[in-house]
Order: C-alpha cells, then sequence, then structure tokens
C-alpha cells in the first residue's frame, strides 16, 4: 500500500526511500526518492522522473544523455564521499536516525535533510551528492 504525505510524496509504506531538504523556513520538502530497486528518481510536479542509481557497493550513479556517471559514494556506517574533481572527499554524513549533515573543510557543519525509508544512507549520499548539487544548479540559473 502506498500512503501519500503533504507535498505529494510518496511515503516508505512501498519499499520507497524519500529524500527530503530542509526549508530556508525550518521546514521539509520531498525532493526526491530511491526505489526498492536502487533507482534514484527526482521530484516533479509530484512525478518521479529516473536521474540515477545506486548500486550494493554503495555507489551513487548520475544518468547522462548516453550512459551514467558515478558521483561518489557512502560507507555502510553513513560516510558520504564525493569523486568531484575540485570538491572530492568527505562531504558528509547520515546518521542513524536518517538526518542529513554537509561537512567539509569550507563549509563547516549543516543540517540538510533528511531521509525516511529502509534505505537511509543511500538517500542522504543521493541528497548531498544529487539533488542538493541540481538544486543549487537550478537556482544559479534564475
Amino acid at each position: 500500500m502506498t500512503g501519500v504525505g503533504t507535498q505529494g510524496e510518496t511515503t516508505a509504506a512501498d519499499g520507497r526511500t524519500t529524500s527530503r531538504k530542509l526549508t530556508a523556513d525550518g521546514g521539509e520538502i520531498a525532493i526526491g526518492y530511491i526505489g526498492s530497486d536502487g533507482v534514484i528518481y527526482k521530484l516533479r510536479w509530484g512525478e518521479g522522473q529516473p536521474v540515477g542509481r545506486v548500486d550494493n557497493d554503495g555507489r551513487i550513479f548520475r544518468r547522462t544523455a548516453h550512459d551514467e556517471r558515478e558521483l561518489g559514494y557512502f560507507t555502510p556506517q553513513g560516510r558520504v564521499y564525493s569523486n568531484g574533481l575540485f570538491e572530492g572527499g568527505a562531504i558528509g554524513w547520515v546518521d542513524p536516525d536518517g538526518v542529513v549533515v554537509q561537512a567539509g573543510l569550507i563549509l563547516g557543519e549543516e543540517e540538510v535533510g533528511i531521509g525516511e525509508g529502509p534505505q537511509l544512507n543511500a538517500a542522504g549520499a543521493a541528497l548531498l551528492l544529487l539533488f542538493l548539487p541540481d538544486d543549487a544548479e537550478e537556482n544559479r540559473r534564475r
């Protein structure tokens, strides 16, 4: 059975793990989810659009026009690492309760989101490696 919460996001009742980002006013908004099959979906107009995947080794991949690109990975302890050319290395972690913390040498530490469902580490890694960078890029274009 699938439940629907506020903002049209699907709850974890169907095996999905939802990624929510924190908003400036202290709220949360669902930005995407990971299906039980490891496909990463970005929510657009209430619908999930596939944008990547997570594999069994904890690696996060982004779909590209012709292939896919590895963005980074997470450890079983919830540490998240980027493969980025300039920002490579540790970029944050996921607490056992699903809280996602972005951290780095320049950024300091900041809670940026939360995951809900069975794949908390994967959802946190997708938030840090895929959803938040995409969101920032969209905001720069405006």
